[in-house]
């Protein structure tokens, strides 16, 4: 066999070295095999649906659960009666309070008398009769003390809160206007007054019913809020 010369050799080596790099590099660009982990997460992301986008300012509306408030009560009107005699014993008076009214009646049992209505705020009454009387007085959880105007006399009193039947009562007929006090000892007082003043006949406490020349009347209690 005759010689290769220099050139040939040279050519075979380089054909086999740019074989050997061919093969090399497809080996190393292969993917990763189908049972890899990183396939695996590839094709579970790949799977995953997208949420749905939202578009830029749109605001999804929430329920929004309204609660009424409960309406408020009315504050209770405290109601109270005072009953008792002047300090000289000249008169009987009977005080009602409701709220921050009040009603008022003074009678001496024969004929003077004087209804009195008016205004009962931080525990001051301040009375005012048609006529011009006026009672003023202090009022505690027990008692109540001032003054009285009767026909141009100051009459000072103190007197005690009374429940029933003790109070003050009123009357109305065709001819007459009749009031009561009862006292917290149960005795009464009080004017018939039909134009002439007279004594007041008895008031059946049980029944309020009494009798004035001849035609029997209902008395009503006075809680303090009447206009007279």
């Amino acid at each position: 066999m005759g010689q290769r010369s220099p050139l040939v050799t040279l050519a075979a080596t380089a054909v086999g070295l740019v074989g050997f790099m061919v093969v090399n590099s497809t080996q190393t660009g292969n993917p990763t095999p189908a049972g890899s982990p990183a396939a695996t997460a590839t094709a579970q992301d790949s799977a995953t649906p997208s949420a749905t986008p939202t578009a830029p300012g749109t605001v999804t509306p929430t329920a929004t659960e309204t609660t009424m408030p409960a309406p408020s009560k009315p504050p209770a009107q405290v109601t109270a009666v005072y009953a008792g005699r002047t300090g000289d014993r000249v008169a009987s008076l009977a005080i009602a309070t409701k709220g921050d009214r009040a009603a008022a009646y003074v009678c001496d049992g024969r004929s003077l008398e004087a209804w009195l209505t008016g205004t009962f705020r931080a525990g001051r009454l301040d009375l005012r009769s048609k006529t011009g009387e006026r009672l003023a007085a202090t009022i505690t959880s027990s008692t109540a003390t001032g003054t009285f105007t009767l026909s141009g006399r100051t009459l000072r009193f103190a007197i005690a809160k009374a429940g029933p039947p003790a109070g003050l009562y009123r009357a109305r007929n065709t001819t007459s206007t009749i009031g009561w006090i009862v006292l917290p000892d149960g005795k009464q007082v009080g004017v018939d007054n039909d134009g002439t003043p007279a004594p007041a006949p008895p008031l059946d406490t049980t029944t309020r019913a009494a009798t004035v020349n001849g035609v029997a009347v209902t008395a009503q209690a006075v809680i303090g809020d009447e206009t007279f």
